[in-house]
């Protein structure tokens, strides 16, 4: 068992550290009733045996949650979407400008802000957990598993923070001391499942996977720490990581009810950075879409969307794509993924939409486009490579425009391999 320090963060005689710590030194004999009973606490959740069951039970609650109470609000923000948009649409005006505001701003945007409160919900949760310690307890019990390809459990802090945003965990792996391992992590963090993918997996998961969408998610996100975990294996036998034996202390922080005022301005600040993207990257990329859909025009009317700009850049794509079960449709939607995977989902609002009032996820699941096999592997590839230009300028930044350039093209190259592994797989056994 590895030696586990704790860092005491209350405001007692014993310590002098931040307020609101419910856990003191549990060797301290002056410790009070409710520290030893955080302590006890502490000993179920870092248990070997219970760990690891009791997180993947408290991460298929918290997925659970978003779905079911995500639903309610979910719907009325799609109705008064398509409302809106086809008020737009019977205005007076030119057909292309009514089309571009309802279709491509409204649809557009819409589709990815009928997902806020989903996002809301696990944003909430996630934050509970990280705030009040017990992600650093999963990163405990991750420790083994670090030490056994080379690195330390500290790497795995990084690691966690990376399934809010890439961008400020791969800053958080400075503080990782030997650089080797550092770089290490930089590279291993973009396999983490941030929040941006999210809309896409609650869009997809709902429409193709509704019995199974709590174990979908949580597939997904142990899917991005497996597949990291692998890339370390292979890359630590290479002459750029290998390095020595490790320290095996490990040092956690206090079980700390969650202030407030942090706890709530976490949320916002996630929230913000959600509806922010909306108003700007997914703004642009919404309208853009739009245009290559909808031009060439032909005898003033907008051109069929097979015969569009955009099917003819999907259709560019396809001899690298069909492999894995992509047609022109799913590749455009990657490629507006490239700077943020938001875009995927106004993408999706534009390319799939119906004259129907359905929502997105009832058009996709009866578009007849997807199948089980093709969902699957969109969800992998969306999951695997790389999240936005946003990480890969930061890489650039903290370890040079090669492991920048690497990280792109190997995540990539990871991303197609699985993808096609798992197309084929589940082609062959639901034949």
């Amino acid at each position: 068992m590895d030696k586990l320090r704790y860092i005491c963060n209350g405001n007692c005689e014993h310590c002098k550290f931040a307020r609101g710590s419910i856990y003191c030194n549990p060797d301290n004999p002056a410790s009070d009733s409710g520290s030893r009973f955080a302590h006890r606490i502490d000993r179920v959740l870092t248990n070997r045996w219970l760990g690891i069951p009791i997180l993947i039970l408290v991460l298929f609650g918290i997925f659970e949650l978003a779905f079911t109470l995500g639903a309610y609000p979910q719907r009325w923000i799609e109705s008064l979407v398509d409302m809106l948009a086809e008020r737009i649409r019977q205005a007076p005006g030119p057909g292309w400008v009514t089309s571009l505001v309802a279709d491509g701003i409204v649809r557009g945007c819409g589709s990815v802000l009928a997902f806020l409160p989903n996002i809301f919900i696990l944003f909430f949760f996630l934050s509970l957990l990280e705030d009040s310690g017990y992600m650093a307890r999963a990163a405990y019990l991750m420790d083994k598993l670090m030490h056994g390809i080379g690195l330390h459990g500290n790497s795995f802090v990084p690691m966690i923070m990376g399934f809010g945003c890439n961008v400020p965990a791969i800053i958080a792996a400075r503080d990782i001391g030997n650089l080797k391992d550092r770089r290490l992590t930089m590279l291993m963090i973009p396999f983490m499942s941030c929040s941006a993918r999210l809309p896409v997996y609650l869009m997809m998961t709902a429409a193709f996977f509704p019995r199974y969408k709590a174990l979908v998610m949580i597939g997904l996100y142990l899917a991005g720490i497996v597949v990291s975990v692998l890339f370390a294996i292979v890359m630590k036998n290479t002459k750029w990581f290998r390095k020595g034996k490790h320290d095996d202390i490990f040092t956690l922080p206090g079980l700390v009810v969650p202030e407030a005022s942090l706890f709530w301005g976490h949320i916002w600040d996630r929230c913000k950075d959600y509806l922010q993207k909306i108003t700007t990257v997914i703004l642009a990329a919404s309208v853009i879409i739009w245009a290559l859909e909808y031009f060439p025009m032909k005898d003033s009317q907008p051109a069929a969307q097979d015969n569009s700009c955009l099917a003819a850049i999907g259709r560019w794509m396809e001899p690298v794509m069909s492999p894995i079960g992509f047609d022109w449709k799913m590749n455009v939607c990657v490629l507006t993924g490239l700077p943020a995977k938001e875009a995927i989902v106004s993408t999706m609002g534009i390319l799939y939409r119906s004259d129907e009032e359905a929502s997105l996820v009832t058009t996709l699941r009866d578009s007849g486009e997807f199948t089980a096999a093709s969902a699957v592997s969109f969800l992998l590839f969306v999951l695997l490579y790389f999240p936005c230009v946003a990480t890969v300028r930061t890489l650039r930044k903290e370890i040079g425009r090669k492991w920048a350039l690497f990280a792109v093209v190997n995540s990539l190259l990871i991303a197609w391999l699985v993808s096609f592994g798992a197309f084929n797989i589940i082609q062959i056994l639901t034949a």
